[in-house]
Order: structure tokens, then C-alpha cells, then sequence
């Protein structure tokens, strides 16, 4: 658990809060999802994120496959209530992070890092060369909470089609392309 300065200047005993875990997700877990995505959308500006892409969440048949091949995690607390997920496709030749989320009430205490930190052991046991994402990178809680993990930006030649075509389906329902940003973290 992340101790923070915040919590030190007012005396919060990190003994009493919510403790945290990353488990596969079980059935059960897949329609608490939609909930967690739309609370972390209204997060990003407007105009990083127009209206009508905040309501829009993960189909649950993706979900439900991604949950049956073991590709779906997610974080519960100490109720084990759902309060964030990360999602992960295979790609050709690499493991994709498709989303990953985390609850805005349940943001800054580490949950963030333990997803990513999971589906990295994950491509790592299942021989993954690499793992890649698409993200925005200027805001803070995304390009620079990735290189933090040790991903790197990739320039255009680097993408591949993949995540070329992830790009430009984005720019195709009206995100900024030059907002964002492929990452990759190497694995071998």
C-alpha cells in the first residue's frame, strides 16, 4: 500500500484503510465493470473525451470471453466489491492492455500499479515478448503513471498495424489523435 505525504500531514493510519487485491475475474465480476467505466470516463476533460464516449462501456460478450481466457482482472476491496479492472487482448505478436480502471473513490492508494503490475506477471508467465497500450500523454494518470512502470513511447514507425488501426479507430469516433500515445514494455 502507497503511503502518501497527504495521508502523513493528517495523521491517517494506513492500518485503517481499505486494503486491496487483484484477483481473475469470476463471472460475477464482469457486470460490475460498466459501473467502474463510466465513473472513470467522467474523469477526462471534454475535450479529451467527447460526451458521447463517456457513457460508453466494454460488451459484455468481450468482457465474458476476456473473463473465460483469463485475460480480465480485477481489484476488490477489503468486501471484495469490485473498484477497478484491467483488460487484455492478444495480439500477434504481444499482449495488449486494452483498459485498465480504477474507481475515482478508490484512486491514489496503489490499485493502479497492482493491475498493471498483474497482467505484466501474467504476459510474462504465458511468454509475451512484450506488453503495449494506447493512452493520453498529458494527463497524468495515464503516459506518465505508464513510463513510471518502465513503458516506453513508441514513435509512429514503431506501432505496427495493430495499434495503428486501435489509433485510428479512435480518431474515427472523435478522439484526438495527437493526444495520444502507444507504449510498450519489453518482457524479454
Amino acid at each position: 500500500m502507497i503511503v502518501n505525504w497527504r495521508m502523513q500531514a493528517l495523521s491517517i493510519d494506513p492500518a485503517a484503510l481499505p486494503r486491496y487485491r487483484v484477483v481473475p475475474a469470476a463471472r460475477v465480476h464482469v457486470e460490475a465493470i460498466a459501473p467502474i467505466e463510466q465513473a472513470a470516463a467522467a474523469r477526462f476533460p471534454h475535450e479529451d473525451l467527447p460526451g458521447k464516449l463517456r457513457y460508453m462501456v466494454t460488451d459484455f460478450a468481450t468482457l465474458r470471453e476476456a473473463q473465460r481466457s483469463g485475460r480480465l482482472w480485477i481489484a476488490v476491496d477489503e468486501r471484495d466489491r469490485p473498484v477497478g479492472f484491467a483488460l487484455a487482448e492478444e495480439l500477434a505478436d504481444e499482449l495488449y492492455l486494452c483498459e485498465m480502471d480504477v474507481h475515482p473513490d478508490h484512486g491514489q492508494r496503489g490499485i493502479g500499479t497492482q493491475l498493471v503490475e498483474t497482467v505484466i506477471a501474467w504476459a510474462r508467465l504465458h511468454e509475451f515478448p512484450a506488453l503495449s497500450l494506447i493512452t493520453f500523454r498529458h494527463l497524468p494518470w495515464n503516459a506518465p503513471f505508464y513510463a513510471n512502470l518502465g513503458f516506453r513511447p513508441l514513435l509512429t514507425a514503431e506501432l505496427g498495424p495493430e495499434l495503428a488501426g486501435f489509433l485510428a479507430e479512435e480518431a474515427e469516433v472523435g478522439i484526438d489523435p495527437t493526444k495520444r500515445i502507444g507504449m510498450r514494455l519489453q518482457l524479454d
